[in-house]
């Protein structure tokens, strides 16, 4: 098979119902220092810079910008139809980020899937989905907030149906280093209770936008990562295009102060 990876490749493998997990600050999904997150408690309600639509589409990496990865771009719909629920209330933000209807909702978004590639292009295994999205006033900072919240209520798991009626349960919820990019930054791994391939997400805040990463791999599951070459090189798109961007106030009373 080769790298070519097709969204309904990525759908079958069943990120859209556990991409969860993380890359770390070496992006692999293997233990580390405990906590996942890098920045909490920063001030995220300074004044950003928010990416139009039309920058958000050159955020995008190219087929063959990252050696050794095959990416392709993808709809919306990659992470599934319908919005997923779940029979925990407080691991909610975490199945919200695993859909096509994240909340909150970004004001933009374009997914790219993407397949690690050895000689010849021959698959892998590892394959994945990245999602960038633009968010008004203080949503990107909120995502982060409901993710952290969510991933300490639902360390011992929890059960969700996709939006397609599919069901899928999680026996742990680990944190994993998260990246040093960014604002600030998450990463997790889901095991499946089903399954031998668990599911890393691995989310960094730039401003008001947010570079998520979805990886599993069914040939390697106890060396599955989030490629850090990847991550970087996304992130590094992002604030590329953000200092380019327009700055915009923060929301009103937030008592936050301008970058200008």
């Amino acid at each position: 098979m080769k790298a070519m990876v097709t969204v309904s490749a990525v759908v079958a493998l069943g990120l859209t119902a556990g991409c969860g997990g993380g890359g770390g600050a070496d992006g692999t999904g293997r233990s580390g220092r405990a906590g996942g997150v890098r920045g909490e408690g920063k001030d995220a309600r300074d004044a950003v810079r928010v990416l139009s639509p039309a920058q958000l589409k050159h955020v995008e990496l190219g087929a063959r910008e990252v050696p050794g990865f095959q990416i392709e771009k993808a709809g919306e719909s990659a992470a599934g139809g319908g919005r997923p629920g779940t029979d925990r209330a407080p691991c909610r933000p975490l199945v919200d980020v695993l859909g096509s209807q994240p909340r909150p909702r970004p004001a933009a978004s374009v997914v790219n899937t993407f397949a690690k590639a050895g000689e010849g292009l021959d698959f892998e295994g590892l394959m994945g989905m990245i999602r960038v999205s633009t968010y008004a006033r203080d949503g990107a900072a909120a995502t982060l907030r409901g993710l952290r919240s969510a991933a300490e209520a639902c360390a011992d798991g929890f059960g969700m149906r996709t939006g397609e009626g599919e069901p899928q349960e999680f026996a742990s919820v680990r944190s994993l280093p998260a990246p040093e990019l960014g604002d600030e930054a998450v990463a997790y791994r889901l095991e499946n209770a089903a399954e031998r391939a668990p599911s890393l997400i691995t989310v960094v805040r730039s401003g008001s936008t947010l570079a998520m990463f979805f990886a599993t791999s069914l040939s390697d599951p106890e060396d599955v990562e989030i490629p850090p070459e990847l991550v970087r090189a996304q992130v590094a798109k992002v604030e590329g295009a953000e200092r380019k961007a327009p700055t915009v106030a923060p929301p009103p009373g937030s008592g936050g102060r301008g970058r200008g």
